[in-house]
């Protein structure tokens, strides 16, 4: 018996939205788009789904959350599947999202190393090949050998609950394991090793580019804080977090984009209390994690920490289905 439970907002995060299986990277982790579909149909005939300043008005105004079961919509790391797939669907049904793209890729000149990682990982199965090649690459280059035994120990236990331990170790080291000052020169020389393209290239088939922003912004889509580079927040002192904010900020202004009351999803989920302390000055008016639950009237008031369900996670929870 499917339940659903009133007074409770669910934030459902998306990232890859595409044809996957019959593209060249079938193995990259994501929805496919007929999925997608089916999900927003379910959607609209279940659930309330907001837009952001429903949310918004919810979340600072005091505004009571709907007794019918809510739905809100974000849209993670300015992919260009959310322009060419999810857009034209989200009009055709009358729905309103909110975007969450790095600023950084939106010109489409470089590739974020999570997502070269994300191509290397979908490209090549073999995870021990990778974990080899790794270890030749950062011996090669700077004359010292990696030992994995002792890496395993300092990974975080966020954001892996979908990756075998072998995916977490080759993710963890390529984004923070790694000396900052190496691991993407190490990475850079995986990423051309097992995808073939350059970079700038990779970068316009990848990411949504500032025109189509604009275009999907005029017809009422919300953007928010994701970061210039998308790092790991928490691994940040204060001035370079607060410096990923404020370019973040100035870049959508400079777009003519609304931001006196823009929001913030963590990279990676990733915060501390620095964090927290930054977004209340630049008077955030709420920032999404990627910790999963629901939102109810107790919950809002930890605006800053607000929980959201991936939507494959989503799918599989029999409660909230």
């Amino acid at each position: 018996m499917v339940v659903q439970k009133k007074n409770k907002i669910y934030i459902v995060a998306y990232h890859y939205v595409r044809p996957i299986k019959k593209s060249k990277y079938k193995n990259l982790k994501g929805l496919e788009f007929d999925k997608f579909r089916e999900q927003i149909n379910f959607f609209k005939k279940k659930f309330n789904i907001l837009d952001f300043e429903d949310f918004y008005e919810i979340v600072n105004l005091g505004k009571k959350i709907p007794k019918k079961p809510s739905i809100l919509l974000t849209f993670d790391d300015g992919y260009k599947d959310h322009f060419d797939f999810v857009f034209p669907y989200l009009i055709q049904k009358n729905i309103k999202a909110i975007f969450y793209p790095p600023t950084k890729v939106i010109d489409n000149k470089i590739v974020l190393d999570v997502n070269k990682i994300h191509f290397v990982l979908a490209k090549e199965q073999n995870r021990d090949r990778l974990l080899k090649e790794i270890k030749f690459i950062y011996k090669n280059k700077y004359n010292t050998d990696i030992n994995y035994e002792s890496k395993i120990k300092k990974i975080s236990s966020k954001n892996h609950k979908f990756d075998d331990s072998k995916t977490t170790l080759i993710k963890s080291l390529l984004q923070y394991l790694l000396p900052k000052k190496h691991r993407g020169k190490v990475l850079t020389i995986l990423f051309s090793k097992v995808i073939d393209i350059e970079e700038k290239d990779f970068a316009k088939k990848i990411y949504m580019n500032k025109k189509n922003i604009i275009e999907m912004n005029s017809n009422e889509m919300s953007f928010g804080i994701h970061g210039e580079n998308h790092y790991w927040w928490e691994y940040l002192d204060k001035k370079s977090q607060k410096k990923e904010v404020k370019n973040s900020i100035g870049y959508f202004k400079k777009l003519n984009f609304e931001t006196d009351n823009i929001s913030v999803c963590y990279p990676h989920g990733s915060y501390n209390q620095t964090t927290l302390n930054i977004l209340k000055d630049f008077n955030v008016s709420f920032a999404l994690t990627t910790k999963t639950g629901f939102i109810d009237n107790k919950i809002i008031k930890s605006k800053y920490r607000l929980p959201r369900y991936d939507t494959n996670d989503f799918l599989n929870r029999r409660d909230i289905q």
